[in-house]
């Protein structure tokens, strides 16, 4: 149950974050609408911010869980960050689902419920994920995927993101460095049995 709060707690700080960027994309991106040069640079500059931040919540969980790992507390799962951002992300991802097909019915039959479908689940997608819209706007206008592809560059930046976390945490040594660290010292100093037998022996 623990577990499951931990996760919550994350996952609700990682739908913050987007939230919080979407407002900041959209008014960026309203602001700049009338150039289509600023409205690219612009909706960069919020993608790679919110990546930024993504990255620095779920790399701080990993050097977190790293010294839970080193102290035995937890076991080392190192597709944690894939889960929290797979689960922050679900809305997204459904949305993404929604929109394709009803983009791809649409224009193979032009049924009226796909592209109503379609309209409603692009403008949420547009909406809640703010920091894409000029990005998208430039290059993926038409294109039946696009929402698909949007929450792709989180997942994957949470998913490195905890693994560097528990890797370079400080003073955490991963399974094989603890493994050699501990033959280096049985090495230079021997346990006591190992004395007393050979005490014995002359």
């Amino acid at each position: 149950m623990d577990n499951y709060k931990k996760n919550g707690y994350q996952v609700i700080r990682l739908c913050l974050y987007q939230f919080g960027m979407t407002l900041f994309g959209l008014v960026v991106a309203m602001a700049t609408s009338t150039s289509d040069t600023l409205i690219l640079w612009t909706g960069v500059f919020s993608a790679l911010f919110y990546l930024y931040l993504v990255y620095s919540l779920v790399y701080e969980l990993g050097q977190k869980d790293g010294i839970r790992i080193e102290a035995g507390k937890r076991k080392y799962n190192p597709l944690r960050g894939f889960g929290l951002a797979l689960a922050a992300n679900s809305l997204n991802i459904l949305l993404g689902i929604l929109s394709f097909i009803g983009k791809v019915i649409y224009d193979s039959n032009a049924a009226s419920w796909a592209g109503e479908m379609y309209g409603v689940a692009n403008t949420i997608a547009k909406f809640i994920q703010g920091m894409y819209v000029g990005i998208l706007k430039t290059f993926f206008m038409d294109v039946s995927f696009a929402n698909l592809l949007t929450p792709i560059p989180a997942i994957i930046v949470c998913t490195i993101g905890y693994i560097l976390g528990v890797k370079y945490c400080h003073g955490v040594k991963q399974p094989e460095e603890q493994e050699e660290k501990k033959n280096k010292t049985d090495r230079y100093y021997p346990n006591i049995s190992d004395i007393q037998k050979a005490k014995r022996k002359k």
